[in-house]
């Protein structure tokens, strides 16, 4: 169905207050209740492109294509076309599940002699993969047309939006770096007057890229025009980067990961993203009826169970790699087998002194019950590396997301019980600080710890960085139960975590859920928690050996839709200002 001009026109206005639980009017934009298909992401505008894609009969893949492109116009300082990201989707009648990494990368030749300086901002940018993994999705599952998807988002770019609270503060905290691109001088400061609350951010510029996109197809970004640019600009922040690498780019699809939980299906994101992570830590909570030890703010075991499985599960993606570069014992990892052999630290009463790696290439043959069909990441015998499993000793400074990385998450699902769960980035706020065409460009790069690093012989062309974006969608009885994904550097996993235990374990509404105060465990026995936790639990858990202390940064921000009976609830993180949509 294509969309009518009035559609473009009205899509910000398309879902009315019949579309809101009446009994939950306070949590007006934070939550909303469907039964044909749902939208949650980071900003109303880009919630609404989505709900406007599934109105005018378009899948999950169409709406969720939408709303990336849309939010990348109405939350720059996250993502855009220089950026890049992954992407889970599952296919209901066909009963399988589709793993789409277009994380930037880069290709490894291009760095040989070069001289690694992380203090120079686009000399740790790769090459973007947004537009290419979002287009390669649309194009092979989408129903609308890719001119249908983008309008949105370059009716926006084009027309402006207001500027609200966060950008304005972000604009306005980052002044001294953004000041020196000419693009943001221009962008936010038109007239030598930084842009206030309210006033119209309008970006002409990336209009056009986003029209050369929609009528080009790959080759409006990846050559040309945009492809010159962006080059060009990378050449003069001191990146080796070529037209021809731009044009090489190709996004990867893999299986994706896959365990089990509380009778559960999890699919999440393969090495190099973040699933590791998130699934072991699943699989080490389920060792234990957490629910029947009560919520983790009120209950020392609760809070211990939830803590030390995730403390043990940072090891996992200390051990993450791209696997072109380095098999990774995945399978392994996120299996019940491998998470027997933590019982003697996992929900113990005690918090272990110091944690090390384990092997995990004795369990990479195995399947979890449940998983045989989707035809889960690959594993089995002699996958990984002789020596040591943890992944450490590389011949690369890999920049994690560790702490920090500012990015954004959109959940969706339609009528046919279809589902994507995707995750775009620049990587840090406004990316690597320099903008071309109207957008920012990623410092989602590796670089060479010294110029002679590179062996003689590469495992691979190219190379990704590791990243904790973990992408994730939850089965039960062969139908979508959740969808759930999340910015907020290496806090991602954590959150997940949680956000997963209290809609399954505690059955907690979605946005209830997202209001639960959360916990980060540290490798030492250090756990951040933040306020909500009762002052009883803390010196309980503070006797286990556990310290905990205030947040020292940001907060992971989850969005997330669940399946309650017949209909589909979709929450934003009240930690931001991301809102849900649904019809």
């Amino acid at each position: 169905m294509r969309l009518t001009p009035v559609v473009l026109l009205a899509f910000a206005a398309c879902t009315s207050a019949a579309h809101i639980d009446e009994a939950r009017a306070p949590d007006l934009g934070k939550r909303a209740v469907g039964r044909h298909g749902a939208v949650t992401s980071a900003h109303p505008l880009a919630s609404e492109a989505g709900l406007a894609m599934l109105r005018a009969g378009g899948n999950a893949i169409d709406a969720a294509v939408a709303t990336a492109f849309a939010v990348g116009v109405v939350e720059p300082e996250m993502s855009g076309v220089g950026g890049g990201g992954a992407l889970l989707y599952w296919n209901q009648e066909a009963r399988r599940a589709d793993y789409l990494d277009f994380y930037p990368s880069q290709p490894v030749e291009r760095w040989r002699g070069v001289r690694a300086d992380s203090t120079v901002p686009l000399r740790v940018a790769a090459i973007p993969g947004n537009v290419a993994g979002l287009l390669e999705a649309q194009a092979r599952f989408g129903t609308l047309t890719r001119a249908q998807v983008m309008a949105p988002a370059i009716a926006l770019a084009a027309t402006g939006f207001p500027v609200y609270p966060v950008l304005a503060e972000l604009v306005g905290r980052d002044t001294m770096r953004l000041k020196r691109d000419s693009v943001a001088r221009r962008l936010y400061w038109p007239g030598g007057r930084l842009l206030a609350m309210g006033d119209t951010l309008r970006n002409p510029a990336l209009a056009e890229v986003l029209r050369r996109v929609a009528s080009q197809g790959r080759d409006g970004f990846y050559r040309g025009e945009t492809a010159q640019a962006l080059v060009a600009s990378l050449a003069a922040g001191g990146h080796p980067a070529t037209l021809e690498d731009v044009a090489a780019y190709q996004p990867q699809w893999k299986r994706p990961l896959c365990t089990t939980y509380r009778g559960r299906v999890v699919l999440s994101a393969p090495p190099p993203m973040g699933g590791l992570q998130l699934l072991e830590s699943l699989e080490l909570m389920e060792s234990r009826p957490l629910a029947s030890l009560g919520l983790p703010t009120r209950s020392g075991d609760a809070f211990d169970l939830m803590a030390s499985a995730m403390r043990v599960a940072i090891l996992a993606h200390a051990g993450n790699d791209d696997p072109r570069w380095k098999a990774i014992p995945a399978r392994g990892l996120v299996s019940e087998a491998f998470a027997a052999q933590w019982r003697d630290v996992v929900g113990t009463g005690r918090a272990a002194d110091s944690l090390r790696p384990r092997d995990a290439r004795a369990f990479d043959g195995t399947v979890a019950a449940g998983c045989e069909a989707l035809s889960p990441y690959p594993g089995g015998p002699g996958v990984a590396p002789a020596g040591d499993a943890s992944g450490r000793g590389q011949d690369f400074a890999v920049r994690d997301t560790a702490s920090g990385g500012e990015t954004t998450h959109i959940s969706v699902v339609d009528g046919e019980g279809n589902a994507v769960s995707v995750t775009v980035t620049n990587s840090s706020m406004f990316g690597s600080g320099a903008a071309v065409s109207g957008f920012w460009i990623n410092d989602s790069g590796w670089w060479p710890r010294d110029a002679n690093a590179i062996p003689a012989q590469v495992p691979a062309a190219w190379r990704t960085r590791i990243t904790t974006i973990a992408p994730s969608v939850l089965l039960k009885d062969g139908r979508v139960e959740v969808v759930v994904g999340s910015p907020g550097g290496g806090r991602i996993p954590f959150a997940l975590a949680q956000t997963v235990a209290y809609v399954v374990d505690y059955g907690l509404d979605p946005l209830d859920a997202l209001r639960m105060p959360r916990m980060y465990p540290a490798l030492t026995r250090r756990v951040e928690v933040e306020n909500g936790f009762e002052a009883e639990v803390l010196a309980r858990v503070r006797a286990m050996g556990y310290v905990p202390v205030a947040p020292t940064f940001g907060y992971a921000r989850v969005y997330l839709i669940a399946r309650r009976g017949g209909t589909w609830v979709a929450a934003a993180d009240p930690r931001h200002d991301g809102q849900a949509r649904a019809y």
